[in-house]
């Protein structure tokens, strides 16, 4: 009698080839690409002194050189004021798994250092994610209100396998830490568990509620809006105002002339432009128009900090990332000067370890055989020059 593999299985070995095979993207393209900087950092405030008008005592008084002299003036000036925001990430390993791990002959690697490297790269990850967006920590919004595992969403860009979500979480939405399943299609995703919620619910990460997040480019480039204590509807704040072109709700192709439009805008208020930046899908746009216009000779091509790859509009970089907007009826460009943005911070990311160790030991009821730590920085992306940024929305991908 022939013995087949399904009888011998249980006492075969399994053969792992090494090493773990990374199957994520971690490439953060903007956070590598803007300033960093802690000195602007007093206490939890950040100061920006911004100047925001000429000195208009001045004028022609013709040849005679006896006219009246102009009233005496003065520069003009506001401040752009904010608070840093607390970004945190957190492991926890049972004292087993440490010990299991120690060497090559037990794992692949040591679970303390794949936890540390890979929560550093996750939190790094979202980071990039948050400074796309608005402060509000909407990653989506559902669709028609229903109670079912299976939830319809405007885009699943933002929502990945594993992710724990809240629906409406900061309007007292009912269904809260929700473990997404698998993600279905671009405005699909399917959950572990039946949850319930409203039409147009936001869906948040489990805990993050409205103010939370970073600002963004979303809310950075916007012409309406307060943003940094100050609001381009408040007198004497008009020069506190974006550059939008464009509209989501009526997409139509990308053409030069839209592009050449709101770099014109911005350069005229004193800007200039020196980065352009979207989704893949917006980048597939522009390769169509470069098609169109028949040039086959393709633009520069260059590399940008960090090592990503860009082409280029008007000598300018043309580089994408995952995590600018998009959705499957538009896409979008944000048309940045660099200079102007930056991630103002208390100091780099670092493990909590103010009582000597970065590992600390479960104490007390309850407690099991396991360590925790606390990845964390203090931070905040902002601008000081909001009318140096825009964004040209309303793509046809």
């Amino acid at each position: 009698m022939t013995t087949t593999m399904a009888e011998i299985t249980a006492v075969l070995k399994q053969y792992y080839i090494g090493p773990i095979r990374d199957q994520l993207n971690n490439a953060t393209v903007l956070l590598a690409n803007v300033k960093k900087s802690s000195k602007e950092v007093e206490g939890e405030n950040v100061v920006l002194p911004l100047r925001k008008g000429r000195n208009w005592g001045l004028g022609a008084r013709g040849t005679s050189g006896t006219g009246t002299l102009p009233n005496a003036g003065n520069q003009k000036y506001k401040k752009a004021t904010f608070a840093t925001k607390d970004i945190y990430g957190r492991i926890q390993l049972s004292g087993k798994t440490i010990r299991a791990t120690k060497s090559n002959k037990g794992a692949f690697l040591k679970v303390i250092q794949s936890e540390t490297v890979g929560c550093t790269d996750d939190v790094k990850n979202d980071v990039n994610r948050q400074m796309y967006c608005d402060t509000t920590g909407t990653l989506t919004l559902a669709g028609t209100g229903a109670t079912s595992a299976t939830v319809p969403v405007v885009s699943s860009q933002y929502l990945e396998e594993d992710m724990i979500i809240d629906f409406n979480a900061g309007g007292g939405g009912s269904s809260t830490g929700c473990v997404i399943q698998s993600v279905d299609s671009e405005t699909q995703i399917t959950l572990t568990a039946p949850a319930t919620w409203t039409t147009n619910d936001p869906i948040t990460i489990s805990g993050v509620i409205s103010g939370y997040e970073l600002n963004g480019l979303n809310l950075i480039t916007n012409n309406t809006g307060a943003l940094q204590n100050l609001n381009p509807a408040t007198a004497g704040q008009a020069f506190w105002a974006g550059n939008v072109y464009g509209n989501d709700s009526s997409p139509t192709p990308l053409t030069e002339d839209r592009m050449q439009e709101i770099q014109d805008a911005i350069e005229d208020k004193g800007g200039k432009v020196d980065c352009i930046i979207g989704h893949f899908s917006a980048r597939r746009a522009y390769a169509r128009l470069l098609v169109n216009l028949k040039r086959y000779t393709p633009p520069q091509v260059g590399r940008l900090k960090g090592g990503f790859d860009y082409l280029d509009f008007n000598g300018i970089p043309f580089t994408v990332d995952r995590h600018s907007q998009r959705t499957p009826s538009t896409t979008r460009m944000y048309f940045l000067t660099l200079k102007t943005l930056g991630i103002y911070r208390m100091a780099d990311f670092d493990w909590m370890q103010e009582d000597g160790a970065v590992l600390a030991r479960q104490t007390g009821v309850g407690a099991q055989e396991a360590y925790e730590a606390t990845l964390v920085c203090d931070m905040e992306f902002a601008t000081d020059a909001r009318r140096h940024n825009g964004k040209l929305i309303g793509i046809t991908p």
